[in-house]
């Protein structure tokens, strides 16, 4: 006889196809809390390992440092942080003391993941579904409005220039790990045994 376990059944399903289930349930003032999925937000974000708690949010209103939601031109969901807001009169970046000259004529934002050093620009409010309220990291959840949370933030994002060898850096384990011995085999000519 099998046994019955009362233990939670997840189905992962790609985020594109919770779309319009996450809209309605933002926009109806529930948090939503989704496990992030992808490396564009490491190390501070692990792939298939910690969560973030979405809310709704006034897309005109977000500053830099904030991390929405939003959907690409494409239709693929992005989880990004900020790095520059222009409103179409001043621009500012996070980070930077003062406003700079507008670069465009309506509001727009430039996106950056936090393993990522190319900025995506052009973003407009009408594409962001959400904003990030916390994150629930190695047990531990961490608020977005949190001086120690925006604080460590800013001084990784300060690092930018840096950016690309302390991500490989901080991915080089996994890569001795995972990488090496998979290569060795297949260079060996030798199949993974069942």
């Amino acid at each position: 006889m099998s046994k019955t376990r009362n233990a939670p059944h997840y189905v992962g399903l790609p985020l594109d196809q919770l779309g319009p289930i996450l809209s309605d349930c933002i926009a109806q003032g529930q948090e939503v809390v989704l496990t992030i999925t992808g490396n564009s937000m490491s190390p501070f974000l692990r792939n298939k390992k910690d969560q973030v708690v979405l809310i709704a949010c006034d897309p005109t209103a977000l500053q830099p440092g904030d991390v929405p939601l939003y959907r690409r031109r494409n239709g693929k969901l992005i989880l990004h942080r900020i790095v520059e807001r222009d409103d179409g009169v001043t621009r500012t970046r996070w980070g930077e003391e003062g406003a700079l000259p507008s670069r465009c004529d309506s509001l727009q934002y430039t996106m950056l993941g936090d393993a990522q050093w190319q900025e995506e620009p052009h973003i407009a409010p009408d594409q962001i579904m959400g904003v990030a309220k916390a994150f629930i990291s190695r047990g531990k959840r961490w608020e977005c409005d949190s001086d120690a949370y925006r604080g460590n933030r800013l001084r990784w994002h300060r690092l930018l220039w840096l950016r690309p060898a302390l991500v490989r850096l901080y991915h080089l384990p996994r890569h001795l790990r995972y990488g090496v011995p998979y290569r060795l085999r297949r260079l060996l000519g030798r199949s993974k045994k069942k």
